[in-house]
């Protein structure tokens, strides 16, 4: 596999835009804060990165925001980066033909949360006419392509926390097939609702907030580790034929080389390593990748769960054998915050921006390296990637759904 990546675009805590976000990354700066407490539902000691809304649409009238979403909003911001930068350069897109991929797990919570609000507190007896349009999972794909005029095919995925890793792999193969010449994809989620993030905690998936020094809560791979800090945002990457971009005369920041996909039936929430391990084998035989040593880094699924970076280590182990012990691993959902839905997209942002940076980012806030992690070579400090360097980017998700990308960056 060969797809071009010509645009990237990313919204979430740790920036609104792509420079401000690797600055983020690189220098392994939280965006994680303290939430207040909400005592009459049990929520407190939990983090958030939170992305602001504080950008502009342009060509989004004002009246329209009040029928967008949280997710929508960001969904919108991240299109329209990695569109414009995709044709920043060369001709513009025949926007009628690109087609739309999104990956979005649960929709628009904010606005079913306020909905539930309005009737059971406030006591009020008329529910928004808008609520299921704005909260549907795929609201943010009509929005997208509606606003940026994209008459192509348009579909929404959704599979946890693998659903835009899975929405871009899936968009290559239409590309490979000759369905879609360009496909705009990604992917998004927010989870800043009280009762939703109190059910995440429930289920013992976040981190237990540090009283002392809450940005740093989440630790991926550390022996203290307790689970993710919750975050929203969006992410987009605008893929392209090889041919499209040469006619185009697009610049090519990227390539997609491969992408591997498998099940774990074995339960709806416990990752196990088999799966894992051949969704990584199976993205570097689709890039055509047999010396392991030509992978220079792989970006983890990493959430800091106990079980899951365990597991997660044990499959890097599996696949790279003796090499798991040097091939340079980080996370960085300590950072920007876990997207769940839009993870795989802004990951794979990240995994490009660093490849295209010629530097691997630091897994922040590792002080440990736990025990049933090791030997894992864990960045603690940002390093240096070879020009055209590939790396892996997993996204293993609750539902038994593994998705792994193998990305290269382009050399100029």
């Amino acid at each position: 596999m060969k797809v071009a990546i010509t645009g990237l675009g990313a919204t979430c805590a740790s920036g609104l835009d792509l420079a401000t976000l690797w600055a983020a990354v690189l220098a392994g700066k939280s965006s994680a804060q303290l939430l207040d407490a909400v005592p009459e539902i049990g929520l407190q000691g939990v983090t958030v990165s939170m992305c602001s809304t504080d950008f502009t649409l342009p060509g989004l009238p004002p009246h329209a925001l009040l029928d967008l979403d949280r997710v929508s909003l960001f969904s919108l911001h991240a299109a329209q980066q990695a569109l414009s930068q995709a044709e920043s350069q060369g001709q513009a897109l025949d926007r009628e033909s690109v087609s739309l991929l999104w990956g979005c797990s649960m929709g628009g919570l904010s606005t079913l949360d306020a909905g539930y609000s309005d009737l059971l507190i406030r006591h009020k007896k008329r529910v928004r006419p808008t609520t299921v349009p704005m909260a549907m999972p795929s609201a943010p794909a009509f929005h997208v392509a509606h606003h940026f005029g994209l008459k192509g095919t348009v579909s929404t995925l959704s599979a946890a926390c693998a659903s835009s890793a899975l929405a871009i792999g899936q968009a290559c193969r239409m590309i490979e097939r000759g369905e879609a010449r360009q496909v705009l994809v990604g992917g998004v989620d927010s989870m800043m609702a009280p009762a939703v993030l109190r059910a995440w905690q429930a289920s013992g998936a976040l981190a237990r907030a540090d009283a002392a020094s809450p940005h740093t809560s989440c630790r991926p791979f550390d022996a203290s580790r307790t689970g993710f800090t919750m975050g929203d945002g969006a992410a987009a990457l605008l893929l392209e034929s090889a041919d499209s971009a040469q006619a185009r005369q697009a610049q090519v920041l990227g390539w997609v080389r491969g992408f591997g996909h498998t099940s774990d039936t074995a339960h709806i929430s416990r990752p196990s390593q088999a799966p894992q391990a051949a969704a990584m084998r199976a993205a570097l035989q689709d890039a055509g990748i047999s010396r392991l040593e030509d992978v220079d880094y792989i970006n983890a699924h990493g959430t800091a769960t106990v079980l899951g970076d365990a597991v997660e280590a044990g499959s890097i182990r599996e696949v790279f054998d003796s090499r798991g012990e040097q091939i340079p691993v980080s996370s960085t959902k300590q950072v920007h915050g876990h997207l769940l839905g839009g993870a795989g997209a802004l990951e794979a942002v990240v995994t490009l921006l660093a490849l295209r940076h010629g530097q691997l980012p630091p897994n922040a806030h590792l002080h440990t390296l736990g025990d049933d992690v090791a030997p894992l070579r864990v960045l603690r400090e940002a390093c240096q990637v070879r020009p055209g360097g590939l790396a892996l980017s997993n996204s293993f998700a609750f539902g038994g759904v593994n998705a792994v990308l193998a990305l290269q960056a382009a050399i100029a």
